[in-house]
């Protein structure tokens, strides 16, 4: 039997527990999207203000509603309408814990509270229970609590029970968390990723998802995305949902018609070396995000070359790789040479033609659009070379060849 010593990442206050309670709109989002005609019970681990539960006796009057929180002033106000019970969701025995007061729950729905916890023997523990622990680098110090929250949610799964769980971009979206993916869509049946806006939680504006899910009963070859503020939705397969499984990044897929000649092979592109700060401790002059206008521009540089950086050159184009105000940015290099930091992306062309191609692609309004959709992250946005020779290589469509919108 796992050890019943409760974790101590945390202490009984709202700020401490990064609780973010769910507002009734998106709760009856989430309850609405659930396929399940008549269940008998749900439950919330991390009820919080019971708003996913309330949303669930909105949908289902005779709906029995079971609840599970930490923090022991939510469970005193819980209402009369929610069996309450003081519990923390990362004790890896919560789910045996839960069974035995509750019994088997037809609907496990959550909105875990985000905040990094140790990856240390009781988390391993519970991801290992569910085999999700081999979908992580065994160098992994720190992890999402939400991934333990989503584990636990599986642990409770019943045979024909389901699951809706509000999850951050980075396990929907993100490259580390990319095995974690291809575990959950290849293990169960995904019936639908629904994007939230970013204003969805107040005192955070980190991209959210609604994550529905149920035991696997026959393989399902595609997913459903989906988003709350979009009529539209599409059907992915389940290889393009493992790479990232975001609305946004499809919809600006499924809306640029690429005429562009543009091949991998007629650019390098490369990223700093060395971070600001190590350049600017150098006392090495650079070129960093901060440098970079608002809106496309040329710039002549010094020549000042750095022997052990990556240095830039006239005829390169940059994109400031990170940062909410600044990504996407454009700038090229008219002459001079100069080091540039790991914050800047640089596109080396191989031809006039081409560099002049990669430019007026670079600069067009939609560019930005497409960055903000695409990338990566939840609280530093960031861009990848992938996604910037994606949207300059005419291939682009090839992960989403197989999308089919409705």
């Amino acid at each position: 039997m796992l050890t019943k010593q409760i974790i101590e990442n945390t202490v009984n206050s709202k700020m401490q527990l990064n609780q973010y309670y769910t507002a009734k709109t998106f709760g009856d989002a989430l309850i609405n999207n659930l396929s399940s005609i008549s269940p008998e019970s749900a439950l919330d681990l991390g009820f919080g203000s019971g708003s996913l539960l309330h949303a669930a006796k909105r949908r289902w009057e005779e709906i029995y509603l079971f609840g599970a929180d930490i923090d022991k002033q939510n469970v005193t106000k819980a209402s009369k309408e929610i069996n309450a019970l003081e519990l923390n969701g990362l004790n890896p025995d919560a789910p045996l814990i839960l069974k035995e007061r509750f019994g088997n729950i037809d609907l496990l729905i959550s909105n875990p509270p985000y905040f990094t916890t140790d990856l240390d023997f009781n988390c391993r523990e519970i991801l290992k229970s569910v085999g999700l622990l081999d979908c992580i680098s065994s160098s992994t110090k720190k992890i999402p609590a939400e991934l333990i929250f989503l584990a636990q949610n599986l642990r409770l799964l019943a045979e024909n029970g389901e699951i809706g769980i509000i999850l951050p971009a980075g396990l929907i979206s993100g490259k580390r968390w990319k095995p974690i993916r291809q575990f959950i869509f290849q293990q169960y049946a995904v019936s639908n990723v629904i994007q939230m806006p970013v204003n969805s939680f107040k005192k955070t504006d980190a991209q959210t998802f609604i994550l529905i899910l149920k035991n696997k009963s026959v393989p399902n070859s595609e997913v459903k995305i989906s988003h709350l503020e979009h009529n539209s939705e599409f059907f992915i397969s389940i290889h393009s949902a493992i790479e990232r499984a975001d609305f946004s990044f499809f919809l600006e897929a499924s809306e640029r018609n690429s005429s562009s000649h543009i091949t991998k092979s007629d650019f390098k592109i490369f990223r700093g070396n060395m971070s600001h700060n190590a350049l600017s401790l150098n006392k090495a002059k650079h070129i960093h995000t901060t440098d970079m206008a608002e809106e496309p521009s040329r710039i002549r540089l010094e020549v000042n070359p750095l022997l052990k950086s990556k240095n830039v050159e006239a005829g390169d184009i940059l994109i400031a790789r990170v940062g909410r105000r600044c990504l996407g940015r454009v700038m090229m290099i008219e002459s001079g040479c100069m080091p540039l930091s790991d914050c800047v992306i640089a596109i080396r062309a191989s031809s006039q033609q081409t560099r002049n191609e990669i430019w007026k692609k670079l600069t067009l309004p939609e560019c930005r659009s497409y960055f903000n959709n695409a990338c990566f992250g939840v609280g530093a946005k960031y861009i990848t070379h992938q996604l910037i020779m994606d949207y300059l290589n005419s291939e682009y469509d090839e992960t989403t060849s197989q999308l089919r919108k409705f």
